[in-house]
């Protein structure tokens, strides 16, 4: 049987990735008074993009990257640039689906938060997962 993958297993690929590849922590989603800096993922979108021989599944996903108040933007930048770089190696997926492509698609925002003057920025990926091949049944 066909099946695309679970949300929980692209989440922990993705979150294993950026931790290894910046050492900054991922988590599961914003929490209150956690140290800075860190990230955490939001699934924006997801969608069938088969081909002629191939099941596959797209997914957009922001990562946010928040960082800690400060008079310049140097280490938020490069906090940003981490995560860029981290995710322009393929993710690891389990047995049976494969990363068939994988983009940055831009920096959907950057500010500073009103009450904390913390930043935050939202990075936007896509992430086209394999499923499987289409066969051609001759009766």
């Amino acid at each position: 049987m066909l099946k695309k993958l679970s949300l929980l297993d692209l989440h922990k690929s993705i979150q294993e990735r950026i931790h290894e590849g910046t050492g900054l922590k991922c988590l599961d989603g914003n929490p209150i008074n956690e140290p800075l800096p860190y990230a955490f993922l939001e699934f924006v979108n997801s969608k069938p993009r088969n081909t002629k021989t191939m099941f596959i599944h797209e997914y957009v996903i922001h990562v946010h990257v928040l960082s800690e108040a400060a008079n310049n933007n140097v280490e938020h930048y490069k906090n940003i640039q981490a995560v860029d770089e981290a995710l322009t190696e393929y993710i690891n997926l389990p047995e049976g689906y494969e990363v068939w492509d994988q983009v940055e698609s831009g920096l959907v925002s950057n500010y500073k938060e009103p009450e904390t003057e913390e930043k935050h920025a939202v990075l936007s990926f896509v992430f086209k997962v394999s499923y499987g091949f289409k066969l051609k049944i001759e009766e």
